[in-house]
């Protein structure tokens, strides 16, 4: 019995080995595409700055900034996933954590202003998860996040996500309740909520795209690869298709420019919609445009085929639409895995958070 339980950790032993080897080999063959690389660089017109750094045990689930100076950041603890809020005061470079003490499940944030800000969350507290979605909770502050008051919404059931003001102020956030997801519209800063739209068709993405406001029109993502565009009334004016499902980002330039991520390409339409064109044949993240021609997103160049998840991305910066792009000279290593969200800041100037590090990626 010794001598088979010897030989067959010989043979495990062996198989590892030969396997780590292969890989091992692989590397070697594949060469530059398997290294590991950090480093950031930036397309040609474009620099990239370090801002700051927040040291925390957790990672960036979404940031914003009010003004130059003022920020808040979201982080969810590794173990647990428990809320954490930190903000700067001196423009990204130093963040210091509010310790709220709140042990919930955080799902968006958003700041009105330097006081007002509103956190959805998912209570699980007297319940086990996933099926603990009988009440709607959010945390609210306004004292800049200073303390945070938690409000429950007895008409409502299910987790608010996606949190957005519009240019008069109404906030809108999607409602999710297990596979529903419905709009919501509130004109009271979330004191209260009504129903915005809601169909069966509507779509619902925990991480990226559900809906987007442009002026006074919002365009919400469906089911069977399509977006529904509706007025701030909830009136459906038109159905945009697409022809896929899973949306990564939407960037709408105007009315007629619209651009979406793919999983695998990004398309883009110059007819509001009406036709597509595919600009990119490949993964993609959006950084943000400038205007019909300038813009900036993170694009995928290739893959080390390990065990590891390994995938090379650059910034690449376009002048025409995104019908050509201007790369980074260099790659860096899942650097689109680990942006949370970007943010422009004024006239070809970005903040993105990739990880837990704040960049800012500007025109020369």
């Amino acid at each position: 019995m010794k001598k088979s339980i010897l030989l067959i950790l010989g043979i495990i032993v062996f198989i590892s080995c030969d396997k780590n080897n292969a890989d091992d080999n692989l590397i070697n063959q594949l060469g530059e595409v398997c290294d590991f690389k950090t480093e950031i660089k930036s397309p040609d017109g474009f620099e990239v700055n370090s801002i700051g750094e927040i040291y925390f045990n957790g990672s960036v689930q979404a940031f914003q900034f009010l003004d130059d100076e003022i920020g808040y950041a979201m982080l969810s603890k590794n173990a647990g996933g428990y809320v954490e809020v930190f903000k700067t005061i001196d423009g990204g470079q130093t963040w210091s954590n509010l310790e709220i003490g709140i042990n919930q499940y955080p799902r968006s944030i958003l700041f009105k202003d330097e006081n007002f800000g509103i956190i959805t969350v998912l209570d699980v507290t007297g319940c086990p998860p996933p099926n603990c979605q009988n009440k709607c909770v959010i945390l609210k502050t306004e004292n800049g996040g200073i303390s945070w008051e938690q409000v429950e919404f007895e008409n409502l059931k299910g987790v608010l996500y996606h949190l957005k003001y519009d240019s008069n102020g109404n906030l809108y956030a999607n409602l999710k309740l297990n596979d529903q997801s419905v709009l919501m519209k509130s004109v009271d800063n979330g004191a209260n909520w009504d129903t915005l739209f809601s169909s069966s068709n509507l779509d619902f993405n925990l991480v990226t795209y559900s809906f987007e406001i442009f002026e006074n029109k919002i365009y919400i993502s469906a089911k069977d690869g399509e977006i529904l565009v509706i007025d701030t009334n909830g009136q459906l004016i038109k159905t945009i298709d697409i022809g896929n499902s899973t949306i990564w980002d939407v960037e709408i330039i105007d009315e007629n420019n619209l651009i979406v991520v793919l999983p695998e390409k990004v398309i883009k339409s110059i007819n509001g919609g009406d036709t597509w064109e595919t600009i990119y044949e490949e993964s993609a993240r959006m950084i943000g445009f400038d205007s019909v021609d300038k813009g900036l997103m993170l694009l995928k160049k290739s893959i080390c085929p390990t065990d590891v998840y390994q995938v090379n991305d650059l910034i690449a910066s376009t002048n025409n639409g995104g019908f050509n792009w201007i790369e980074a000279e260099e790659t860096t290593t899942n650097l689109r895995i680990n942006f949370t969200n970007s943010q422009q800041m004024g006239a070809g100037v970005w903040y993105m958070m990739i990880g837990n590090k704040l960049l800012e990626i500007k025109e020369n």
